[in-house]
C-alpha cells in the first residue's frame, strides 16, 4: 500500500462533523491522504462541542445540518474557542445561512479533492 504523501497539512488535527456515513468515510480517507489526523467523524452537535472544548484541534469541517440540528446554534461557542471552521453543505447558497455566518468559509457537497485541499490549506494553516 502506498504511503500518504507529505503535505503542508501533515499532522493537522481536523474535526469532521458529518452525519452521512459515506460522506464521512470519504472525508476521513481524503484527509488521511493529505496527512491530517481526523478527529471523529461525529454526527451530533453535542459531540462537536465536546471535542472542541477538549481543544488541540487545528480546524473543523462542519456539516451545517447534523441529524436535523443546525450547527449555527453552537457556532458562537466554537468560534469563541478559536476553532477554525469550514462549513459544509449540500447547498452552496450563503443566503440560507444566518447573516452572522455568511462570510465563513464553506464547501459544497459533493467534495472535490482539490477544492477540499485548498480550503484546508487556506483556512487551517492561517
Amino acid at each position: 500500500m502506498d504511503q500518504p504523501r507529505k503535505t503542508s497539512l501533515q499532522g493537522l488535527r481536523i474535526l469532521v462533523a458529518e452525519d452521512e456515513s459515506l460522506i464521512a468515510f470519504d472525508l476521513e480517507t481524503t484527509l488521511d491522504h493529505f496527512g491530517c489526523e481526523v478527529v471523529g467523524p461525529v454526527g451530533r452537535i453535542e459531540d462537536v462541542v465536546r471535542l472542541a472544548r477538549a481543544g488541540n484541534l487545528d480546524g473543523a469541517l462542519l456539516d451545517v445540518n447534523l441529524r436535523g440540528s443546525q450547527i449555527f446554534s453552537v457556532l458562537p461557542e466554537l468560534l469563541d474557542l478559536g476553532l477554525k471552521v469550514v462549513l459544509t453543505s449540500g447547498y452552496d447558497d450563503a443566503t440560507l445561512y444566518p447573516d452572522a455566518y455568511r462570510a465563513l468559509p464553506r464547501l459544497s457537497k459533493p467534495f472535490d479533492e482539490r477544492r477540499l485541499r485548498q480550503a484546508c490549506e487556506k483556512h487551517f494553516l492561517a
